[in-house]
C-alpha cells in the first residue's frame, strides 16, 4: 500500500513537472495540434456535480461547493494559471515586472502596478472591455455593504484608476506578492461590466443590497469575458454555451459546450461508458471507470491534485457539542484515531495521497513541510494518553468519561456525496472504536449549497476544499470565517481563529521574497498542527474523467484549474 502511494505521488510529480522557482518568466500559452474541422461543429458535453449558485469569478453570493470548472468556462482574468501553476497573461499583453515602471515598490511600503490590456477585447454582449471596467470592479467590490472588501486582494488595494482605454493602475497599501497576475483561487480581481452593473449599483442606494445581489446578471444573465458565452440556462438541468469568437486567447476550437448537472455515481459512469458525455469534472469515484478503461482504452482519468479532504472541528462555543473538543488535547487525540492510509485504501482504492497538512509536498510550497511540523499518525495508545491528560478515562463500556460522566456523542456530518458519506461513516466508526461515541448526519442534497447549515454543525464536518496556499487562507484565516455578518460566505466553517496565525498570514501576503515566504508557510503549518482545528486526511486525485477522443486536457498542479486551456481542446 505504501508503495502504491509512492507510485501515485511519483506519477503526479513527473506528470506535472512542478517548479518552485520564484520569478519564472511567463511564456506564451502552448497550443494544441491543429483541430480537425469537425471540432467546430461539435458540442462538448460536460457533466458537473452541482449547478452554480453564481457563475461569476468572484460571486457576491457564495457558490457553495467548488465550482471552478463552471466558472472558468465563462470568465477571463488578467492572467490564467497554467498546468504547472505559473501565471500566463490572459486579458493582459504582459504581466508587470517587479522593480520596473510596471511594478514599483515605494519606501513607505506601498506599491503601484500598471497593466496593459490586449487591444479590442469585448464582453460577451459585444460591448468593449476597457480599463474603466477594472476601475468599476474596484468600486463595486470595495463597497462596504457587499461583504467583499476584506477579501484578498481587495483588502490590500487603495485605488484602481483607468489611465486610458487599455491601461489601468492599482495602488497598493502594502507589498502584495501576486500583484502581477491577479488570478488564482484566492486572488481573483475580475473586470466587471460597468454598462450592466453600473446602473444596478446606483439603484442599490434605494433598493437595498438584496436587489443588487439578486440581480439576474450573477446567474442566468451573466455576461463575461471567457472562452464561452451562455446561450441557454435551464435551471436544475443544464447550461448551453457557444464559443466566444473574441476571447482574448482566441476562439475555442470546439464550437459549443453543454454543461449538465448531476451527482448520481451510477448515472455518471454509465454516461461516460456510453459516450453520452465526453467529460466529467470532479468525479467522486473512478474505480469502475479505471477497471473498464484498462480493457477498452476508451477513456482516461487525469491524476491531478483535486482538493484537500479534512475533518473540521466546530470551534465556536455557541455551536459546539460536546464542548470537550474545544480542548486541544482532545482534538489531537481524535487525530490519532484516524487511520489515513486505510481510509485512502478502503474508500478510494488507493487513488489519493494521505497528508498531515494542507500543503502537498510536490507543490510549490512543499519544501515547507518538514520534520518540524507536528503530526498525529494513527496511534490509539497516543490517543488514550492525550485523553487521560484531558481528564478522560475509558469506562467498562469502552467509552471515555470524566468526573461529570460519559463524553456525549460527537456528530459527524457531511454533504450528500457518496464518497464523503462513506468517509464520514468510516471516521465515525473509528471514533467509536477508540472510545469517543459518535452519531452520523448527512446534509440533504437540497441544502448542499446552504452555507449556514454547513457552518453551524455541532461536532465535526467531513469536507473538502482547495489545497495548498488556498487552504492556508480560506480554511484557516479569521477573515475566512463564515457567519451571519458576511452572509455565511467563507470556507472557515468551523470558526477557528488564532491571532499569531493571522499575523503570519498577513506578513506572508505582503512579503515579496520567495525564501522568506517559504519560512512563513512553515511557521503557519506549525501553528495549525499544534492547534489542530481540522484533521487533514488526504489529497483527492483522479477526479476528472474523459473520453480519449477529447484532446487537450492535462493533469494540473493544485494551484491550477483543469480547463485553464479549454480554448485549445478539440475532438480527434
Amino acid at each position: 500500500m505504501v508503495g502504491a502511494r509512492r507510485a501515485v505521488h511519483g506519477l503526479l510529480f513527473v506528470t506535472l513537472g512542478l517548479t518552485s522557482c520564484a520569478g519564472t518568466p511567463p511564456s506564451s500559452a502552448p497550443s494544441a495540434s491543429p483541430a480537425p474541422p469537425s471540432s467546430e461543429g461539435r458540442t462538448l458535453i460536460v457533466l458537473v456535480g452541482a449547478e452554480p449558485a453564481s457563475i461569476a469569478a468572484r460571486p457576491l453570493v457564495s457558490a457553495g461547493t467548488s465550482l471552478r470548472f463552471q466558472q472558468r468556462v465563462v470568465n477571463a482574468l488578467p492572467a490564467v494559471i497554467d498546468a504547472k501553476g505559473v501565471a500566463q497573461p490572459e486579458l493582459l499583453t504582459t504581466l508587470p515586472t517587479l522593480n520596473t515602471s510596471s511594478w514599483q515598490v515605494f519606501p513607505d511600503g506601498t506599491m503601484q502596478t500598471t497593466y496593459a490590456l490586449r487591444p479590442k477585447l469585448t464582453w460577451h454582449d459585444g460591448e468593449p472591455l476597457t480599463s474603466e471596467d477594472f476601475a468599476f470592479s474596484w468600486h463595486l467590490y470595495s463597497h462596504p455593504d457587499l461583504g467583499a472588501a476584506n477579501q484578498q486582494p481587495l483588502t490590500f488595494m487603495s485605488d484602481v484608476t483607468a489611465v486610458d482605454r487599455e491601461h489601468f493602475t492599482i495602488k497598493w497599501k502594502r507589498p502584495y506578492p501576486d500583484a502581477d497576475n491577479l488570478a488564482g483561487t484566492t486572488r481573483e480581481f475580475p473586470a466587471m461590466p460597468h454598462h450592466i452593473l453600473g446602473p444596478a449599483l446606483d439603484r442599490m442606494a434605494t433598493g437595498g443590497k438584496e436587489s443588487f445581489v439578486s440581480n439576474p446578471y450573477w446567474t442566468q444573465e451573466f455576461v463575461g469575458l471567457g472562452p464561452y458565452r451562455i446561450l441557454n440556462w435551464q435551471s436544475g438541468s443544464y447550461i448551453e454555451f457557444a464559443r466566444f469568437e473574441n476571447y482574448a486567447l482566441g476562439p475555442p476550437k470546439i464550437g459549443k459546450l453543454e454543461m449538465r448537472f448531476g451527482q448520481d455515481a451510477n448515472v455518471t459512469v454509465a454516461s461516460l461508458l456510453s459516450g453520452a458525455v465526453h467529460l466529467v469534472a470532479s468525479l467522486d469515484s473512478t474505480e469502475a471507470l479505471r477497471q473498464e478503461w484498462s480493457q477498452t482504452h476508451a477513456g482516461r482519468i487525469l491524476d491531478s491534485i483535486a482538493s484537500l479532504n479534512f475533518v473540521s472541528f466546530q470551534m465556536r462555543p455557541e455551536y459546539v457539542s460536546p464542548t470537550a473538543t474545544l480542548d486541544v488535547r482532545i482534538r489531537r487525540a481524535m487525530a490519532h484515531m484516524v487511520d489515513k492510509p486505510t481510509l485512502v485504501e478502503t474508500v478510494y482504492a488507493g487513488q489519493a495521497i494521505p497528508t498531515d497538512t494542507p500543503i502537498w509536498t510536490g507543490s510549490a510550497w512543499g519544501p515547507a513541510v518538514d520534520s518540524s511540523i507536528p503530526t498525529y499518525p494513527f496511534d490509539l495508545r497516543a490517543a488514550e494518553s492525550l485523553m487521560n491528560q484531558a481528564g478522560f478515562t475509558r469506562g467498562q463500556d469502552g467509552f471515555y468519561r470524566n468526573s461529570e460522566g460519559r463524553l456525549p456523542p460527537i456528530e459527524v456530518i457531511t454533504i450528500t456525496v457518496p464518497d464523503k458519506i462513506q468517509s464520514a461513516e468510516v471516521v465515525a466508526e473509528w471514533f467509536k472504536t477508540a472510545g469517543v461515541d459518535s452519531t452520523r448526519k448527512t446534509i440533504p442534497a437540497a441544502q448542499t449549497q446552504d452555507n449556514e447549515v454547513r457552518s453551524v454543525y455541532p461536532g465535526v464536518l467531513v469536507n473538502a476544499s482547495g489545497a495548498g496556499e488556498s487552504a492556508l487562507i480560506n480554511l484557516l484565516a479569521t477573515t475566512s470565517i463564515s457567519s451571519a455578518s458576511n452572509r455565511w460566505v467563507g470556507s472557515n466553517r468551523g470558526g477557528w481563529s488564532n491571532p499569531e496565525y493571522d499575523r503570519l498570514l498577513t506578513i506572508f501576503s505582503t512579503t515579496l521574497d520567495r525564501n522568506e515566504r517559504m519560512e512563513l508557510v512553515r511557521s503557519m503549518l506549525k501553528i495549525y498542527s499544534e492547534e489542530m482545528p481540522l484533521i487533514s486526511t488526504f489529497f483527492s486525485t483522479g477526479k476528472d474523467a474523459m473520453l480519449n477522443e477529447l484532446k487537450g486536457p492535462v493533469a494540473t498542479a493544485p494551484e491550477a484549474n483543469m480547463p485553464w486551456n479549454i480554448q485549445e481542446w478539440y475532438f480527434e
